[in-house]
């Protein structure tokens, strides 16, 4: 049994970013359980501090805090051609890191039994058939299970053969209406000079205020003033502005990890249990991982309040995961630069097909068109690659 002295609860979520305060809503909607719930993060989450975009052809769980949506979609190649698709019946939506939090924690709040707390983990521990979180705080237990959504995912930020989306992002507000709100540029390939995957990803919001992201697919990072000066640069280039044209509104950056999970596989016998990016949730050939993120969570919860306890946490089938090794291993070998295979699929496939394979949502017959529909050297030698890797061969 746990400490006397020692505060416990039913589940605790180590980490209050959008993986664990989405668990910790589907929970609270949820039968399963529970005299109490304990969220820890080293600080309220109340700031702008990310944006998340999905796709969806149906209502999604918080559509209430949409932002701006769009049912069209630009895509620009490198050789100057530009295509603006309808996305219909899907849209392209947009959060805002801090509406969101608002809307979450406003609703989590309403219940005594889920608390929160400010302050470091340290790490995780078991005394018996319970768990403990150890923090700067103190030590706390969990009779059933801790969710872990801070540990580091099996990403070396140094190592070029481990792929990252990185980016830094501006939103800007033009002296003068000059944007188009009711279409988003996903990728943006006329920057594309290097051999890494390189594009610029916008979204205009109003006639005067979008967001641009300077983003790369590839294994190096770049300094910060890199990006900086490739999205000043891009201002001028395609819309004509000049640093006086505009106001800087806000900044963001990121790092996402591209790689594939060699964590274990996870079920809920587990007691510590990791999820979103730590969890290996993000979709490791595009960096979404909002919708995806809802969707496992949805899923672990019901399989909680069903007590299907051989239930996996993150579920990807086989032939979705080979495929996600092959394009990686393009992207790492970059035999062909990444807008070609991009270019490709958009070029010659119907957007709403895309996007549906994007979320694993298709079938394997589709699989295989899209297969056939991207250059198809440098994938078959990424596969042979792989599958060299994978034998068993005897060690010296």
């Amino acid at each position: 049994m746990p400490s006397h002295h020692q505060p416990t609860y039913t589940y605790i979520l180590a980490g209050g970013g959008m993986a664990g305060l989405s668990l910790a809503f589907y929970l609270n909607q949820s039968s399963v359980p529970f005299d109490s719930i304990l969220i820890i993060d080293q600080a309220e989450k109340n700031t702008r501090d990310k944006t998340w975009c999905y796709w969806s052809d149906q209502p999604e769980t918080f559509d209430a805090v949409v932002e701006h949506s769009w049912n069209q979609l630009w895509f620009h190649s490198f050789d100057n051609r530009s295509d603006k698709f309808s996305i219909l019946p899907f849209s392209y939506r947009k959060i805002q890191s801090d509406s969101w939090y608002a809307y979450i924690q406003k609703e989590l709040k309403q219940n005594p039994k889920i608390q929160f707390i400010q302050t470091k983990v340290l790490g995780f521990s078991y005394e018996g058939r319970y768990t403990q979180v150890r923090t700067e705080a103190g030590d706390f237990t969990a009779t059933e299970k801790i969710f872990d959504s801070i540990s580091a995912f099996p990403c070396e930020l140094a190592n070029p053969q481990h792929l990252k989306q990185h980016f830094v992002g501006l939103t800007i507000e033009a002296n003068f209406p000059i944007f188009d709100p009711a279409a988003a540029h996903l990728f943006d390939f006329r920057i594309a000079h290097t051999p890494a995957c390189e594009f610029m990803y916008v979204l205009p919001t109003s006639d005067r205020i979008a967001l641009f992201e300077h983003t790369y697919f590839s294994g190096q990072l770049k300094e910060k003033q890199h990006y900086l000066d490739q999205i000043k640069a891009y201002l001028f280039g395609a819309y004509g502005l000049s640093e006086d044209d505009y106001l800087v509104l806000e900044e963001e950056s990121g790092i996402i990890p591209m790689t594939l999970s060699e964590a274990e596989p996870q079920n809920l016998h587990t007691k510590v249990i990791q999820i979103g990016t730590s969890g290996g949730f993000v979709k490791s050939t595009t960096g979404y991982s909002f919708l995806r993120t809802q969707r496992k969570l949805k899923e672990l919860v019901a399989n909680l309040q069903n007590q299907h306890w051989d239930a996996p946490v993150n579920d990807t089938k086989p032939f979705k995961k080979w495929m996600d090794r092959v394009f990686l291993q393009v992207l790492v070998d970059q035999k062909i630069k990444g807008n070609k295979v991009f270019e490709s699929l958009f070029q010659k496939n119907r957007p709403q097909l895309i996007l549906r394979f994007l979320e694993e949502q298709t079938t394997m017959w589709e699989d295989l068109k899209l297969m056939t529909s991207v250059p198809t050297l440098p994938f078959m030698q990424a596969a042979f690659k792989i599958a060299l890797a994978d034998l068993p061969f005897p060690k010296k």
